[in-house]
């Protein structure tokens, strides 16, 4: 009698987990749909009157009728014809101080792009083509912008640098051997009124001349004598 009654029990639990196995499945199928739904929608005529638009290039029209806003086809499709108008509307040919408004004219693309929750079949390779061709600018042009920065801060640089070496050469300080030529230049005596370069198989001397019949000789960078 116990063992039926074990048997019964086991056999109960089985039939327990396999409906609960089986309601996890239907659970499951439910949000996989619910997930479809949330990336597709049903094609209205309001939503077909924009594609068409956006088929023709139409985007001014396709901006007014869509600018409120109202529901997420409109959401849609404004920002779609403002990413269109805004790529439409690059000139790569400005001079070189607008790269960075130009690079972020291709970011601004982008994020329009990603604000986009559904793209109809009859214009995704339309949309796609464009989010392509714009990454591809959007990077070179960050590229552009990283570049003219590099040249900003080394032109700052070498500015500074001059800065200080104008300022030795109006109050010279002491040399010491060993020094290196910037050293000199902006720690010692400052910049020589003229430089004699002599090139040999054993290296670079350099002799500079300053006021005063004063004197350094530089051997491959290196300051080896003084004479003042």
């Amino acid at each position: 009698m116990k063992k039926l009654v074990f048997i019964s029990a086991l056999v109960l639990s089985l039939g327990l987990g396999a409906c609960g196995e089986e309601k996890q499945d239907n659970d499951k199928v439910s949000a996989d749909s619910e997930i479809v739904e949330a990336y597709s929608r049903e094609i209205t005529a309001e939503e077909q009157e924009y594609i068409q638009l956006v088929i023709n290039d139409d985007f001014d029209t396709l901006i007014t009728k869509t600018e409120g806003k109202a529901n997420e086809v409109q959401q849609d499709y404004n920002n779609l014809a403002l990413a269109y108008e805004k790529f439409n509307g690059i000139d790569e040919n400005l001079p070189n101080v607008f790269t960075t408004a130009t690079h972020l004219k291709y970011v601004y693309v982008l994020e329009r792009l990603e604000e986009i929750k559904y793209i109809p079949d009859e214009i995704k390779e339309k949309v796609n083509e464009l989010q392509v061709v714009a990454k591809d600018k959007e990077k070179k042009w960050s590229e552009k912008v990283e570049e003219n920065q590099a040249r900003r801060d080394a032109e700052y640089k070498e500015f500074e640098l001059e800065s200080k070496i104008n300022k030795r050469t109006m109050n010279p300080k002491a040399v010491y051997i060993g020094m290196t030529k910037e050293e000199v230049l902006v720690d010692g005596w400052g910049k020589p009124i003229d430089i004699n370069r002599t090139t040999t198989t054993y290296g670079v001397s350099e002799q500079w001349i300053y006021d005063d019949y004063k004197y350094l000789y530089f051997e491959d960078g290196i300051l080896t004598t003084i004479q003042d």
